[in-house]
């Protein structure tokens, strides 16, 4: 028996589906755990004696779901986009056709061709609804497909009636209206939504995908000293790996020869690239620099870095809390209530009523059910959440999922990951300090010149300050790298040296003690200082150093203002993350942080409430799909940006106090919404009911359930679009 069985399910349209399947797997006595998840649509199971798999999918299919034996969830997450697109397409352009002939064109036989073409609408497209809703019964819950399939139905099955028997209606002095067109309307709308919520949910799968094509697909292995390219997945342990300048590291190993800077970015998040040698690591999926080196395989498969990465990915979403929406809280008491007070209505009637009895007590019951559907209820969140993604975009904010639009306005704390999320993530020279005689254009072009045979990181800044200030190439003889150190060689005769603290002490007298002060000075606040010396003696300090957004300060100040938390965490040392949070004004803060540790502290922070969790790296994608709410920078990774639910296009930081702002101002339309989805309807119910009857002799017909629904979701639509005059 396995450790544990992953099964794909279909037929989940939201959180509580998730729920209620996990809730009835869990009673089965040889399952020892079960968990849903609706994202990924699937259920992983802890077996816990000898566990039938038959059985577990019986009980799946006896609760109304199914297990689909398709393996790749991204091509599952296609076929349901696809097909929920397909079936709003045929729904809407008959729903056109029906409105059509309802209000404008009037046929012999009218009503029998509405029925119709509105029979594929009802009965076909909207078994989205009907099936979830029949599933709710057995269990005695509602929720949104509760309230759409009784809604409809009620419109449907009374029009039919008054299609085949207009003269019992007419008898009852009833007019013989059809509603058809509502019917058919409702279920295009809501499928519309279902379709957006589906194409933004289809970016998580996209998200594993990337990861799973970090590794190159073939490799170049080692055997008796002959090359040989082979897939990356049939390697093994002990096996020899040849890894040529720019090529991604295939494998986990260690280095046999050769030396290279490697862009470890993906697991550290850090932009400096780190000096591999002899016996140092190197990680799967990671970018070798501009040194061949030779790597003996130690981990395979399920075993290396990347795999666990992946993996952290895919268990995050399991931390997701179930989001319920607004609307199915709502429903799942509304429409218990609607149900007894229209049976509550027929009882009345039919035994306190005038004649005809059965007829009146029909009337009323539909009369409760189609005035107590409100058609602008699908509308209220939907409507709201896409003028609210539209006027974020126009901001440079891109917001995937609906649900993230909802949690942002209760956020707790936000946790920044440091390079290219606070800082710009790129090496640039930060400070030059030329010692003795020397001038800085001096210092700048020797360095450029000896950097530039180099493979370091640091040469590309050079080279950038260099062309910035137009300095020339000059011929450098005799050029060396010393790995680890620094670089050496000689420029129109005279013999320089580049390199680090621990490289100048090998071979010089030692730093003065304001040299060796100012070089911890450096080394503190978060920079990298190089020496640049030559047989003459120190000739300057260069500093290289990631640096901090303008912006970042500005952010952390109005996170604050709001009552937010603001949390830095890095990879970086402590030195590093402690100048970096001082400097942007973050209290707390975490360092050398790896991505299984990073997505630990989102889940301790999410004890305490919402958390919104900021990155641009590889390294922050399963804190990213982690948090409530990941937001990822525009000009991050694309699998950090697959990965989150939001994303700041441009990177710009600011943006994330928009965001904010826009979600508090969407909850507050989105509940304005809801207020006039049923306050039209629910001011009816009792009229229709016919508790005015006996004083006034005053009923409510259907018909004037239709004028609620048109008023209604004029309401919500005009309510909504003053999204559209959101300022930050």
């Amino acid at each position: 028996m396995p450790e544990k069985i992953e099964l794909p399910i279909t037929g989940m349209n939201c959180a509580a589906c998730a729920a209620r399947i996990e809730r009835e797997l869990n009673k089965m006595p040889d399952i020892a755990e079960a968990r849903v998840n609706f994202p990924l649509k699937k259920a992983v199971i802890q077996p816990g004696s000898e566990l039938e798999l038959k059985e577990v999918i019986d009980r799946i299919r006896d609760i109304g779901y199914d297990v689909d034996i398709e393996a790749d969830v991204t091509i599952r997450a296609q076929k349901e986009e696809a097909g929920l697109r397909k079936d709003f397409i045929w729904s809407i352009s008959l729903s056109v056709i029906i409105m059509v002939f309802s209000m404008w064109m009037v046929l012999p036989y009218n009503n029998f061709i509405l029925l119709i073409l509105t029979l594929p609408v009802q009965f076909y497209f909207g078994l989205r609804f009907h099936g979830p809703a029949i599933t709710n019964l057995k269990h005695f819950t509602a929720d949104m497909n509760t309230l759409i399939s009784v809604g409809t139905s009620a419109a449907f099955f009374y029009s039919a009636f008054v299609t085949f028997f207009p003269h019992v209606i007419s008898a009852a002095g009833v007019s013989t209206m059809t509603y058809f067109d509502s019917s058919a309307t409702i279920i295009s709308l809501i499928l519309l939504g279902r379709y957006f919520e589906s194409k933004a949910k289809t970016r998580t799968y996209t998200a594993i995908k990337l990861l799973y094509e970090l590794a190159p697909k073939e490799c170049i292995v080692l055997k008796d000293g002959v090359e040989k390219r082979v897939p990356t997945d049939s390697l093994e342990v002990g096996d020899v790996v040849l890894i040529r300048p720019g090529e991604k590291v295939p494998i986990d190993g260690a280095v046999m020869q050769g030396s290279t800077y490697v862009d470890e970015s993906m697991i550290t998040g850090e932009s400096m690239p780190v000096h591999k040698g002899a016996d140092d690591e190197v990680v799967g999926g990671t970018i070798n620099g501009k040194g061949s080196v030779t790597v003996r395989t130690t981990r395979i498969g399920s075993d290396t870095v990347l795999a666990k990465v992946i993996r952290l990915v895919e268990e995050a979403q399991f931390t997701k809390a179930p989001v319920q929406r607004l609307a199915d809280r709502v429903a799942g008491v509304f429409v218990p209530v609607v149900i007894a007070i229209a049976v509550c209505a027929f009882l009345v009637w039919f035994f306190l009523g005038p004649e005809p009895r059965i007829t009146n007590a029909i009337l009323s019951f539909v009369s409760v059910l189609i005035i107590a559907c409100p058609c602008a209820l699908g509308l209220a969140t939907p409507t709201a959440i896409m003028v609210a993604t539209g006027t974020g975009a126009r901001r440079g904010i891109l917001i995937k999922s609906a649900e993230a639009l909802e949690l942002t306005n209760k956020t707790r704390s936000v946790l920044f990951d440091k390079t290219g999320t606070l800082t710009e993530g790129t090496i640039v020279l930060a400070d030059l300090i030329p010692l003795g005689h020397h001038n800085e254009e001096d210092v700048l072009r020797t360095a450029f010149n000896l950097e530039r045979q180099s493979e370091h990181p640091f040469s590309e800044a050079l080279r950038r300050k260099a062309q910035e200030l137009n300095i020339p190439s000059i011929a450098v003889d005799n050029f060396a790298a010393v790995a680890g150190r620094g670089i050496k060689g000689e420029i129109n005769g005279i013999s320089y040296r580049m390199g680090n603290r621990t490289f100048y002490e090998e071979e010089g007298p030692g730093l003065s003690d304001n040299i060796s002060r100012l070089y911890e000075e450096k080394e503190n606040s978060a920079a990298s200082p190089v020496i640049l010396w030559n047989d003459t003696g120190l000739v300057a300090l260069l500093t290289f150093s990631d640096t901090v957004r303008e912006e970042s300060m500005g952010v952390v100040s109005d996170l604050k203002t709001m009552g937010i938390e603001p949390v830095m965490i890095t990879g970086d040392s402590l030195n590093g993350a402690r100048t970096i949070s001082r400097r942007v004004g973050i209290d707390t803060y975490f360092y050398r942080v790896l991505p299984g540790k990073k997505a630990s502290i989102v889940e301790d922070f999410k004890k305490k409430g919402i958390t919104i969790m900021v990155g641009d790296g590889i390294n922050d994608a399963p804190s990213l799909a982690a948090a409530d709410i990941g937001v990822a920078m525009g000009k991050g990774t694309d699998i950090a940006i697959e990965s989150a639910d939001v994303v700041l296009m441009k990177g710009q930081l600011s943006r994330l106090i928009s965001l904010i702002k826009l979600s508090k101002k969407t909850i507050r339309i989105i509940r304005q919404n809801l207020f006039w989805a049923f306050i039209y309807n629910v001011l009816g119910i009792p009229v229709a009911f016919g508790v005015l009857y006996p004083f006034f002799g005053i009923r409510l017909e259907p018909i004037f359930g239709a004028a609620a629904m048109v008023v209604s979701s004029i309401s919500v639509v005009g309510n909504s679009l003053r999204l559209k005059l959101f300022k930050d």
